[in-house]
């Protein structure tokens, strides 16, 4: 579950402002590309609907040409055939004699001849004759329209010939005739004796047109320089082709499209896309029902993309320079955003460290503005009310510390004592005079004229007090030893700071124990700063939690709250307490702030 929300966990722990910029992004982004991505699609359909149909409609026209030149290729067939003189020669009976086989294929010859329009250059059509069992002609070959059916009835397209249909168009190569090597298209038209019922079969009447000019007119069609239009027969042989005019050449391969339209044909007429020799192309075709022939048209989809790469082009610029300016205009946007909000964190770290004079400064009348004045208007009242409560908490300490010192009498204190010394010696009980003596040195350490800040000796003095009483208490459980450096003498202290902790020592860790309690006090100077160690050797407490308590400013142990925050708020940052783990056990608590000589500067009523 967690991986699966893991992204989304990722997006929302970015900043603020990358966070704008994504959104500012995918709100200029997303509408553009799903714009430009629906126009680019509806052009893409209309260009290819509309290639489709200038493709369908040169098919069309391709057909009609090709059904023109058909029509006339039968009206003069028809016109032959009906020729009076051809029916009188066709329905008479074979000659018999050499001069009637002569004078019928000059008649036959010169009834041919007159269709023939050799200056007509827009119909280049040439009648020809085969006439049934007249071996003759052979021998009297001097006719180019007339000669013996023997000539072309072994042509595998004679034996092809239906025998009822009123003609047929076939398509084959001249070459195999005549050998000149030309494509043509042929008329052929079985003749009969329309006179004479006897005669039911006379010849075979074709006639013959150049392919040559409706292949310049398929060319003219192409709708791209390498698109091919091709036109197949029933037999699926390619009659013509835009690639070569002479389609039996040695190296044209038919076999694709043959293969092309008998395994994609879906009707009579149609358009899709397709694979040609390893390339996508746009393959149209169109039927010729009354031939049975196909025009096939296929065209590489990059020539015919032409339009749609260059609209793609364009496309891809404008979605780039979209990004690019979104972007920036995002970057801006949320910099705009989130700026004025990073500079009021960075104020509030001032606030945070206790720094509440730093006022913001904003210019631009948004809303902005009031959020930072109101937070202006805020620190300076946090501030008022942080000195009223300073000083009404030290006003507050100053008179609970004068209350007290003014219950207590020092005088009559010192001389009840010096009385309660003076009767124990005369009684010569020690015990009693040491432990006197020591509670007056404590009570006059502890009252200190009232003076808060006090020199470090004196401090240490009244430590020493305080162990040389509960040592009178705890007897032989007890040990203890206080090591001073040199150099500590002559800086000053916080008043009663040693004693709480000393007494803190006690009551955890030496009460709790079995055995000789140890309590070691250790003074020096490290660095300009007065450390003071005091170890003992009692259970322990973990030193991590008690650390923790002093920086919270929170915790069950009032007295050491007390003394961090007075020793702190007089030698300010850096100084107060510190606990640590003894190697061995016990725990130790570390005393530090920094040398100072002089009362200047100090807070004395901490």
């Amino acid at each position: 579950m967690l991986q699966k929300l893991a992204p989304y966990l990722l997006f929302y722990n970015i900043s603020l402002k990358y966070r704008l910029l994504l959104y500012f992004l995918f709100l200029v982004i997303l509408p553009t590309s799903i714009i430009s991505v629906t126009i680019y699609n509806e052009s893409n359909r209309t260009i290819k609907e509309n290639i489709t149909t200038t493709l369908q409609k040169n098919l069309a026209t391709a057909e009609m040409i090709l059904l023109k030149r058909i029509e006339e290729m039968e009206a003069i067939a028809n016109s032959i055939y009906l020729n009076p003189d051809m029916i009188e020669l066709l329905s008479a009976d074979r000659p018999l004699d050499q001069v009637g086989i002569v004078n019928e294929l000059a008649n036959l010859n010169k009834i041919m001849g007159s269709y023939d329009l050799p200056t007509d250059l827009t119909r280049q059509f040439t009648p020809r004759l085969y006439m049934l069992d007249r071996p003759e002609y052979v021998q009297y070959n001097f006719s180019r329209y007339v000669s013996t059916i023997g000539d072309i009835e072994r042509e595998a397209w004679y034996f092809d010939l239906p025998p009822k249909e009123r003609y047929s168009i076939i398509a084959l190569d001249r070459g195999t005739t005549e050998g000149d090597g030309d494509y043509m298209l042929m008329l052929a038209k079985r003749l009969f004796g329309l006179r004479n019922a006897a005669i039911p079969y006379v010849g075979l009447l074709t006639v013959e047109s150049d392919i040559h000019e409706f292949t310049n007119i398929l060319t003219q069609m192409k709708p791209s320089v390498n698109s091919t239009i091709v036109i197949l027969d029933k037999q699926a042989n390619v009659i013509v082709s835009t690639d070569k005019p002479a389609l039996n050449a040695a190296g044209f391969d038919a076999e694709p499209y043959v293969s092309l339209l008998s395994s994609r044909r879906l009707g009579l007429a149609g358009s899709e896309e397709t694979t040609l020799q390893g390339e996508a192309a746009l393959m149209t075709y169109r039927s010729i029902d009354s031939l049975g022939w196909t025009v096939l048209s296929v065209s590489p989809l990059n020539d015919l993309n032409g339009k749609l790469v260059s609209l793609r082009k364009v496309m891809y610029l404008v979605l780039a320079v979209c990004m690019a300016l979104a972007f920036l205009i995002a970057l801006l946007l949320s910099g705009n955003i989130t700026n004025p909000i990073r500079k009021f964190i960075k104020m509030m770290s001032y606030a945070k460290s206790g720094n509440f004079d730093i006022q913001i400064q904003y210019k631009r009348k948004d809303e902005f503005t009031y959020l930072f004045s109101q937070y202006n208007s805020m620190l300076q009242k946090i501030k008022e009310l942080i000195d009223e409560l300073y000083v009404s908490e030290v006003r507050k300490k100053v008179a609970e510390l004068k209350a007290l010192q003014a219950q207590i009498n020092p005088h009559f204190l010192y001389n009840t004592l010096d009385s309660i010394n003076w009767i124990a010696l005369r009684h010569k009980v020690p015990e009693i005079s040491h432990m006197v003596t020591s509670l007056s040195d404590f009570f006059r350490y502890s009252l200190s004229k009232g003076r808060d800040i006090i020199p470090i000796e004196d401090e240490l003095r009244q430590v020493e007090s305080y162990l040389s009483i509960q040592q009178i208490r705890f007897k032989e459980r007890l040990t203890y030893s206080i090591e001073v450096e040199p150099e500590i003498y002559g800086h000053y202290a916080v008043k009663l700071t040693l004693q709480p902790l000393v007494e803190n020592s006690l009551v955890h860790g030496i009460e709790k124990k079995r055995g000789v309690g140890v309590i070691a006090v250790k003074a020096r100077v490290v660095n300009d700063w007065i450390h003071i160690e005091i170890i003992d050797n009692g259970p322990g407490a973990n030193a991590d939690e008690l650390n923790a308590m002093l920086q919270s400013d929170g915790g069950h142990s009032f007295g050491l709250n007390n003394v961090n925050q007075r020793i702190r708020q007089v030698f300010g940052e850096g100084s107060g307490l510190q606990f640590r783990s003894n190697e061995g056990e016990g725990i130790a608590v570390i005393v530090k702030f920094p040398c100072r000589t002089t009362l200047e500067g100090l807070d004395q009523h901490a």
